[in-house]
């Protein structure tokens, strides 16, 4: 009895395990490992672009030569020095080098899109949204609050600490067997 409780405890935690680690390393991926591929995950705060990002989506830029850039692509761009908007272009002005944008959900009351007042400096623009998952951008912002931190390394140190324990209990569980053995 007492060895198949314990291989039911071994089987449940085994994929408890698993299924954190690969939870793990999906969003470490997911936050931060894109980089290495070449796209910046930015996280939508506004809902000037729903439906199409929602409010704690994350948005995948890829830097581009503005010059590629088409009417109705949608971008990620410096609004000044710490603000990043992610919009949709409605004109290129290449003599100027610059782009008008507008948020899709920016309306008046009449239902008319409101265009963004400034027009975007090609040197302003970050690059093109690739793709976006919802939801992702609140964990994101909240695993970068130091409550987040620390909720994070906590879990981490509990899932390395009960992984060595079950380790540790295992061996000896074999080794126990072994010995019965002989």
């Amino acid at each position: 009895m007492k060895t198949q409780k314990s291989n039911i405890f071994n089987h449940i935690f085994k994929y408890i395990s698993q299924f954190f680690f690969i939870i793990c390393i999906v969003l470490i991926f997911a936050l931060g490992g894109v980089r290495l591929i070449g796209l910046n995950p930015y996280v939508i705060t506004s809902g000037s672009m729903v439906p199409k990002y929602k409010v704690g989506s994350i948005v995948y830029i890829q830097k581009v030569n503005p010059e590629e850039l088409k009417v109705g692509d949608d971008i990620s761009f410096y609004l000044d020095d710490k603000v990043v908007a992610t919009h949709r272009i409605r004109e290129i002005d290449e003599p100027n080098r610059q782009v008008k944008t507008y948020g899709i959900h920016n309306k008046d009351s009449n239902g008319n899109q409101i265009n963004d007042a400034n027009p975007v400096d090609f040197d302003h623009i970050i690059g093109k949204v690739k793709f976006s998952l919802p939801i992702l951008g609140y964990i994101y912002l909240f695993a970068r609050t130091t409550t987040g931190k620390a909720i994070i390394i906590t879990l981490l140190a509990m899932v390395l600490i009960s992984s060595t324990i079950h380790y540790i209990y295992k061996r000896r569980r074999d080794y126990g067997e072994k010995t019965d053995k002989s």
